[in-house]
């Protein structure tokens, strides 16, 4: 019983070894692009960092502005069937 147990663990070994294998090339074909990914929002993090007052105000604003649009949604709706 002990050797019919070794010798599955040995095939599993050897196929997941041969997974790993593949799944390793398969991923150094994406070491490049990740290099540029990275390299790419490390520039554009602090780029967004300095529009981060402005989209917090622009937030409060659209919260402000939604319900006040809402109020005209039947008109223009009247609108837009008579035109």
């Amino acid at each position: 019983m002990s050797l019919l147990l070794l010798l599955v663990n040995l095939r599993f070994t050897r196929e997941f070894y041969a997974f790993t294998r593949e799944f390793d090339a398969f991923t150094r074909e994406f070491a490049p692009f990740t290099r540029e990914f990275g390299a790419f929002t490390r520039e554009f993090v602090p780029f967004t960092r300095e529009f981060a007052p402005f989209t917090r105000e622009f937030g409060a604003f659209t919260r402000e502005f939604v319900p006040f649009t809402r109020e005209f949604a039947p008109f223009t709706r009247e609108i837009a069937l008579y035109s």
